[in-house]
């Protein structure tokens, strides 16, 4: 993807607002969507995953149900990124034509679109850093 050519949007899973969850993509209390500007990344909206709570292991059918529901939540970014997916999920994620960035444990949002950016060989314009607006 090359600047200009393609909106860029990563949502990101995080329930402190500060690093990643810590979990799979699904369970996350918020997404924060950030798009590419060409000068780093900007905060573009905060979305509340209202099925953060559903537990649907034991019923396959259950399961995709929640996976559908998340990818129509997060249908606006075609970038994912995540410390842990459920069984099958980031595979799913990859079928509906999601990029997918793991982060390990721990990893600040900051951290996560450095290696997003870096992932999809974004550069900012005239800085060397990713930065977040």
């Amino acid at each position: 993807m090359a600047n200009g050519e393609t909106r860029v949007c990563a949502a990101v899973p995080t329930d402190d607002e500060e690093t990643v969850k810590l979990g799979h993509f699904g369970d996350a209390r918020l997404y924060h969507f950030y798009q590419w500007t060409g000068n780093g990344w900007k905060l573009i909206r905060k979305v509340e995953n209202p099925y953060a709570g559903e537990h649907h292991h034991e019923e396959e059918g259950e399961e995709k149900g929640k996976r559908r529901r998340i990818l129509e939540l997060i249908q606006d970014c075609n970038i994912v990124v995540s410390v842990a997916f459920g069984p099958g999920g980031k595979q799913a994620m990859e079928k509906a034509g999601k990029k997918v960035v793991m982060v390990p444990p721990r990893t600040t949002i900051t951290e996560a679109l450095n290696r997003a950016a870096e992932t999809l060989g974004l550069k900012p314009t005239g800085s060397t850093s990713h930065t977040i607006q």
